[in-house]
């Protein structure tokens, strides 16, 4: 039986408060469940909204039974050119994630919401500091290999629930993940109403690339963003 060259990577960017660990324990719970090989870290942000914290995960999609007591090596940071699943709580975030590389045409499911809560940088500035959103709308479209955009703060609140759990939804609903339905709906049974509500809601807002459809040049790969959404050195370190 061949088993898969590699395994299944996700990198989680969600700002404080927003419930990204706790996401990141459902996914973690879920492969546990399902006797796949998972391994998660995370990297703190910093205060007063200069980025974000980060979560990245590899589930390895091959049951442990199937290994013959072999244990998959996972690595414990993410590399441009090769997260599978970018998932972003707000714009801006997911547009920091397109500057870093972590989003690909040939691999790369985004995941973000498209609201904004505006950076410290926007907000020192002296009249309208304001990322443009339709660029980074733009960019999330062209540079993923799939992309899932849509306001998941307004969902949150229609559904009564908090937005890592639409998050989580998205994910589970986009097939993307290495897990049942089920699988993905079942870990913590308190919260799984609120995942189960905003996947049924997602509304037709994916996007892929097609097989004709023109790729982004190199500098695009690495620097996708124009020049006005370029972020200063210190604020790419968030």
């Amino acid at each position: 039986m061949s088993l898969p060259e590699r395994p299944i990577t996700i990198l989680i960017a969600a700002l404080g408060g927003e419930g990204g660990g706790v996401m990141a324990d459902w996914l973690m719970e879920a492969a546990t469940e399902s006797d796949l090989p998972a391994q998660a870290t995370s990297i703190p942000g910093v205060a007063q909204r200069t980025g974000a914290t980060t979560y990245y995960l590899e589930i390895y999609p091959a049951r442990k039974a199937e290994l013959g007591g072999r244990e998959p090596v996972l690595s414990l940071t993410p590399s441009p050119g090769n997260v599978d699943i970018m998932v972003a709580s707000e714009l801006v975030e997911a547009g920091r994630a397109m500057q870093n590389g972590y989003v690909s045409p040939e691999r790369t499911t985004l995941i973000a919401s498209t609201h904004r809560i505006y950076a410290t940088v926007e907000k020192m500035q002296m009249a309208d500091g304001r990322y443009d959103s339709d660029k980074v709308l733009a960019a999330g479209k062209e540079l993923a290999k799939k992309a899932v955009l849509f306001d998941m703060r307004k969902l949150a609140q229609e559904s009564g629930t908090v937005i890592n759990a639409v998050l989580f939804g998205a994910m589970a609903g986009s097939g993307v993940l290495p897990l049942s339905r089920r699988r993905a709906k079942t870990p913590f049974a308190k919260q799984v109403a609120a995942p189960r509500r905003a996947c049924a809601a997602l509304p037709p807002a994916t996007t892929s690339r097609t097989a004709g459809a023109r790729r982004p040049s190199r500098r695009h790969r690495r620097n996708e963003l124009p020049n006005s959404m370029r972020f200063s050195n210190w604020e790419k370190q968030g």
